[in-house]
């Protein structure tokens, strides 16, 4: 557990320190990054997976470490990753093949504007 805290405080650390030495000021353009995630050298690079994960819940179960991710109205819901090390993480299904399989009404003819609906969907699953 103290593993993954340290992981984690390192990863806040890093952000923060990026926005404080201005070096945020100047980001690279979204995924023209050179160099991300494992270095294949015992270290890593931010962003570690170079995607949009939003509300991202992560567990372990024995050695591996499992998270799971919004997808809010789209389908299939809610993306399942795997990875072993929280650096190289790869898909390895999603919990709903079809977000009316929980209702009806999270259907695209049901959640048609903002305005009518919150579009509906799944939000920060865990």
């Amino acid at each position: 557990m103290r593993h993954i805290l340290r992981k984690m405080l390192c990863l806040t650390m890093s952000v923060m320190l990026a926005h404080c030495t201005g070096i945020a000021q100047n980001p690279v353009q979204w995924g023209a990054w050179k160099h991300w995630g494992d270095q294949k050298n015992g270290t890593y690079r931010n962003p570690i997976i170079p995607s949009d994960y939003s509300d991202l819940d992560c567990i372990r179960v024995g050695d591996t470490y499992y998270a799971i991710s919004s997808t809010f109205q789209y389908s299939p819901g809610m993306i399942i990753l795997e990875s072993k090390d929280l650096v190289n993480w790869k898909i390895c299904g999603h919990a709903v093949t079809d977000l009316t399989q929980i209702s009806d009404e999270l259907s695209w003819k049901k959640m048609k504007s903002v305005r009518e609906r919150d579009l509906g969907g799944v939000f920060a699953a865990s």
